[in-house]
């Protein structure tokens, strides 16, 4: 019974309203973010971040890649957007975009 008693105690894990709850203290949070136009030509807003760091971000208006994120990672570990490109089937311009993101502070080109 001892023991029920101290579990009872022990700090619950956090979840993502609480996240999201803690994001909303800081008005001026903004996720990493850049607009590429990708092989359909149409420019959109992509998260940097996984949408699981970045709950108060996604939007109508942005959109997660898994292929963006996976190249800004690696853009940010120093490969060159021509590898970039190849390797993350991007267009050329949109793997210099995630290079030059990759250089500044928060990815915010």
């Amino acid at each position: 019974m001892r023991l029920l008693n101290q579990l009872d105690r022990l700090p619950r894990p956090r979840t993502g309203s609480d996240r999201r709850r803690d994001r909303q203290a800081v008005p001026d949070h903004r996720c990493p973010r850049v607009r590429l136009a990708l092989h359909d030509g149409a420019e959109r807003t992509y998260l940097l971040e996984t949408p699981d760091n970045c709950t108060l971000c996604p939007g109508p208006q942005t959109s997660y890649e898994p292929r963006v994120h996976l190249a800004y990672l690696l853009a940010r570990q120093g490969h060159d957007a021509h590898w970039l490109a190849d390797f993350a089937d991007l267009p050329l311009p949109a793997a210099d975009r995630l290079t030059e993101a990759a250089a500044t502070p928060r990815g915010r080109a």
